[in-house]
């Protein structure tokens, strides 16, 4: 047995009704788990549901109880621990807003074109960029981009899905 704390994604499936989020949150808070990152979005209109993606970290033995008090919810109508599949994708999306001048501007359009990313708006001696990748080339993007002078950005938190869906409730 193990007590190395890992990261774990969590892909919930709920009701997307008022307060069903702040119940999942909840539970994270009022035991002291950490939530790393949180993406939720409707995901069926027709039948009212929305995923809602976790990040968090610990041993496995707490995540399990995050997993089994997690499906004692009653709007969860069903979860996945994206880690434990044999595959999986998961990307993040980011705006970041940055300082232009003559100086940085070829290297900033060098360091786009490098993470496939684009320019959404080039104003006012400032560039904002969009990018999605993996949260360690987003990591990487914003590295590279910092010695130019970062005024804003915003990363939406991880996205995941697994290639095999042949165990997800219908």
């Amino acid at each position: 047995m193990t007590n190395k704390s890992d990261k774990y994604i969590i892909s919930i499936m709920v009701d997307n009704e008022p307060g069903v989020l702040a119940r999942v949150v909840g539970l994270f808070s009022g035991r002291g788990y950490n939530i790393e990152s949180l993406s939720v979005s409707e995901v069926d209109s027709d039948k009212f549901l929305s995923r809602v993606t976790i990040v968090t970290s610990g041993t496995k033995i707490i995540v399990d109880q995050i997993k089994a008090q997690l499906n004692k919810l009653i709007p969860v109508h069903n979860l996945i621990d994206i880690t434990q599949q044999e595959s999986f994708i998961a990307k993040e999306y980011i705006l970041i807003k940055i300082k232009k001048n003559q100086k940085n501007q070829k290297k900033t359009f060098d360091i786009a074109n490098k993470f496939n990313a684009s320019i959404l708006s080039d104003q006012n001696n400032e560039l904002i960029l969009e990018m999605v990748g993996t949260s360690l080339n987003i990591s990487k993007f914003i590295k590279l981009l910092r010695t130019f002078g970062i005024i804003e950005l915003t990363r939406s938190g991880l996205v995941s899905m697994p290639i095999d869906s042949s165990f997800i409730k219908k």
